[in-house]
């Protein structure tokens, strides 16, 4: 890891828009050596990926605006702005914005390495994206398993 601060000034950092979601990579695993990742994500009033596995990392989110509902194995909740939600590796889980205006979370992997297909689904064009098969074979490639489904 760098011993080196990092400093990304709002509204900075390369975005990307994957699956109707905006990304914005405030810090890349290769910032970090690998341990952590960090992104905003700016989702559309019910907006959100579907199902799916992190069989690398875990993630933790912290509700910046909206209102997100959080599905986490046979947990499900709800959240507003200041909520904190931590989703282990290896269980099926997803987020979806639940509120009728934008919604922005704060997304955290440990370790990082997500950010990574993020960058390589958010290079696709929008019928590219559409193609799911291929998302799911993309998503494979970064220890994502999309299983679909609300």
């Amino acid at each position: 890891m760098s011993a080196r601060p990092l400093i990304v000034a709002a509204g900075t950092g390369p975005q990307h828009v994957v699956l109707g979601d905006h990304m914005t990579i405030k810090i890349h695993g290769r910032d970090t050596g690998g341990t952590l990742a960090q992104i905003e994500a700016t989702c559309g009033p019910q907006v959100g990926p579907p199902l799916h596995i992190h069989h690398g990392e875990e993630e933790m989110f912290f509700v910046i605006e909206g209102e997100f509902e959080f599905v986490c194995g046979d947990l499900r909740t709800t959240g507003g702005p200041g909520t904190v939600v931590r989703l282990p590796r290896d269980i099926p889980h997803r987020f979806k914005n639940v509120g009728d205006t934008v919604g922005r979370l704060l997304i955290t992997l440990t370790p990082a390495g997500a950010e990574e297909m993020f960058e390589a689904i958010g290079a696709l064009t929008p019928e590219q994206q559409s193609d799911i098969p291929r998302v799911i074979a993309l998503a494979a490639q970064y220890g994502i398993e999309i299983l679909g489904g609300p």
